[in-house]
């Protein structure tokens, strides 16, 4: 009877290990599993042919690796697995009987993003149109931001697919409000349609994966027929997308990934604790590793000390604030934000990098590490450190 409640325990911690965890470059059964969990009504969702998510190469068929994933390959074949004109659920259960376990993996993921970009897109699209017949969409545009914020944005993050399409549409947003009374955009605006129309040329070549919701031209349409399509695409992102259980997934097998300095074992940057080595601001190590250096192996300057740092993720969502989001690597490709003016670092000048001491919060851009306090956990500055991955 113990044995059998010590087998229980370990599959439990097994499970829980798999559903945290993705080696893309090497891809489980269960994996896809924990995927469709998440993502149930996804399964019902029917594929269309596409130039982008289905392609031919030396005269065979492959899907790319999702957006935003920098591993060993960027496509997959899919030659064998019926995908055009067949719900998601067909293809996957395909993929499980021929052991194509990275190929239904990355359908799924290409599937969300193909749904979530057009949603984008198409807003997007119904903004404009709006604009033009001088009507107001600050209601829409409540919905809208509230889908993008319980939503998108999450499921974005957790499943390593690009922020770029949202961050623009946002930006967007934040560069116009001060024109309009409660984002009332009630007149022609050349210059908010230039910048939605930046928007949609990101997202042009991955919309209309799937055939809900459809493809429709929203040129020169009444104010009245523009409504009842943006009202049913949120219903279709509202259904489709119901929130998983887990908010946050560890993801390795990133191509430029890097190991801690002192066991190398934990990669990416994803444990629990990473350390920086003061005073050089090197690193990283991780929690157990940053007692056993005694000089930073990348200067070879002495160690006195080591800091935690706690780097989140800002993601601005129209009249709500931000919403931070836990990195999913620490070392990942995605441009940093600073969590205190939410700025791009890599746009303010010096472009560096900086944690707030004793906190270790982060990251801050080179103006705003001057502020008094910790944007994210309220306590007082006592020093800052330039962080140097």
């Amino acid at each position: 009877m113990l044995l059998n409640k010590v087998k229980l325990i370990l599959f439990f911690i097994h499970t829980i290990n798999q559903s945290n965890c993705v080696d893309l470059n090497d891809v489980t059964c269960q994996d896809i599993q924990d995927l469709k969990m998440q993502y149930p009504y996804m399964m019902h969702v029917i594929l269309k042919d596409h130039p982008n998510y289905i392609f031919l190469y030396n005269e065979l068929k492959y899907c790319p690796v999702h957006f935003g994933h920098e591993v060993d390959y960027e496509v997959v074949p899919c030659e064998g697995i019926e995908i055009i004109n067949r719900r998601l659920e067909y293809v996957i259960t395909n993929c499980f009987n021929y052991e194509r376990y990275t190929l239904g993996y990355a359908i799924i993921v290409n599937a969300i993003e193909s749904l979530c970009f057009t949603y984008m897109y198409q807003f997007c699209e119904f903004a404009i149109e709006m604009n033009k017949l001088g009507a107001n969409i600050s209601l829409y545009l409540d919905r809208f931001s509230e889908n993008l914020k319980s939503k998108i944005v999450p499921i974005f993050n957790k499943e390593w697919i690009s922020p770029e399409p949202y961050e623009c549409i946002l930006n967007v947003y934040k560069e116009h409000e001060h024109k309009y009374k409660n984002y009332e955009f009630n007149k022609v605006d050349e210059k908010y349609l230039s910048d939605l129309l930046i928007c949609k040329n990101l997202m042009k070549n991955k919309v209309h994966f799937l055939t809900e919701p459809p493809e429709k031209s929203m040129n020169n349409m009444s104010e009245e027929n523009l409504i009842s399509i943006q009202r049913y695409n949120n219903k279709i992102i509202e259904k489709l997308l119901t929130k998983g259980s887990d908010s946050y997934k560890f993801i390795t097998g990133y191509k430029y990934q890097t190991s801690c300095l002192g066991c190398t074992l934990s990669n990416s940057g994803n444990v629990d604790n990473i350390h920086i080595f003061l005073p050089c601001g090197h690193g990283w190590s991780c929690g157990y590793c940053n007692v056993l250096n005694k000089q930073c192996p990348v200067c070879d300057q002495p160690i006195t000390g080591t800091q935690a740092i706690h780097i989140v993720t800002p993601a601005s969502i129209v009249e709500n604030g931000l919403v931070t989001l836990q990195p999913r690597c620490v070392l990942d490709g995605r441009k940093a934000r600073c969590i205190s003016c939410r700025n791009q670092i890599k746009y303010v000048h010096p472009p560096s990098k900086h944690v707030m001491i004793p906190c270790g919060h982060g990251w801050y851009c080179s103006k705003c590490i001057d502020n008094t306090s910790c944007t994210k956990c309220k306590r007082e500055c006592k020093d800052k450190l330039c962080v140097k991955l």
